[in-house]
C-alpha cells in the first residue's frame, strides 16, 4: 500500500481496439462484465500546457477490489495515452488511486516531487482525476481519481455485478 495514497483501487490499459480488448478480458480472462462509455464527455481536459479535448472510449470491470479500466483513444488530441501508444506500448498505462480529498491528496502528491501531466473532468463534473509524469522511472504512471458519492455509488455497482456475473451480458453499454 502507498503511504501517499493508499491502497491501489485501479489498474488501467491503454488499447489501440477497446473492443477486442473487452472480448479478451471478458472471454479469456473471464473478468466482467465490462461497462463501455462509447464516447467518454469530457467536461475539461489538460495535457501539460495544452487544452483540447479527445475522442475517447472507456470500460471499467472488477476483479475483486480492484478496477480494471480500459482506455482507447480515437484521435490526435495530445494526451498521455496517445503519447504512451505512440512510443510503441500497449497495454498497462497506470496504477490509479482514490480519494475522497483530491486538491489535499495532489498537493501531497506535488510536495513529494510528483508533477501533474494531464487532468480531466468527465461526466458533468463527476468525475474529476490527475495523471503525474513518470519521471525517474521508465514504466507506469500513476493516476488520482477523485471520490464521491456518485462515482462511489457507480463502482459499488460495478463491483457488485463483478462478483455475481454468470458470463452473461459481458459487455455493457453506458451512453451519456
Amino acid at each position: 500500500m502507498s503511504q501517499l495514497f493508499g491502497p491501489v483501487r485501479q489498474i488501467g490499459y491503454v488499447v489501440r481496439d477497446i473492443e477486442a480488448a473487452m472480448k479478451h478480458w471478458t472471454g479469456n480472462m473471464h473478468i466482467g462484465p465490462f461497462y463501455y462509455v462509447p464516447r467518454v464527455p469530457y467536461m475539461d481536459f489538460s495535457h501539460g500546457d495544452s487544452r483540447a479535448t479527445p475522442e475517447m472510449s472507456l470500460a471499467i470491470a472488477y476483479s475483486g477490489n480492484t478496477q480494471i479500466e480500459l482506455l482507447q483513444q480515437h484521435d490526435d488530441t495530445p494526451t498521455s495515452y496517445r503519447k504512451f501508444l505512440m512510443s510503441g506500448h500497449e497495454g498497462l498505462h497506470h496504477i490509479g488511486f482514490f480519494t475522497g480529498r483530491l486538491e489535499h491528496t495532489l498537493h501531497r502528491a506535488t510536495e513529494a516531487g510528483l508533477e501533474v501531466e494531464q487532468s480531466i473532468v468527465t461526466f458533468d463534473q463527476a468525475g474529476a482525476a490527475v495523471y503525474f509524469r513518470s519521471n525517474g522511472h521508465a514504466g507506469t504512471g500513476l493516476k488520482l481519481v477523485a471520490l464521491h458519492a456518485g462515482n462511489a455509488d457507480l463502482y459499488r455497482m460495478i463491483q457488485a455485478e463483478a462478483e455475481r456475473w454468470d458470463g452473461s451480458g459481458p459487455i455493457r453499454c453506458i451512453e451519456d
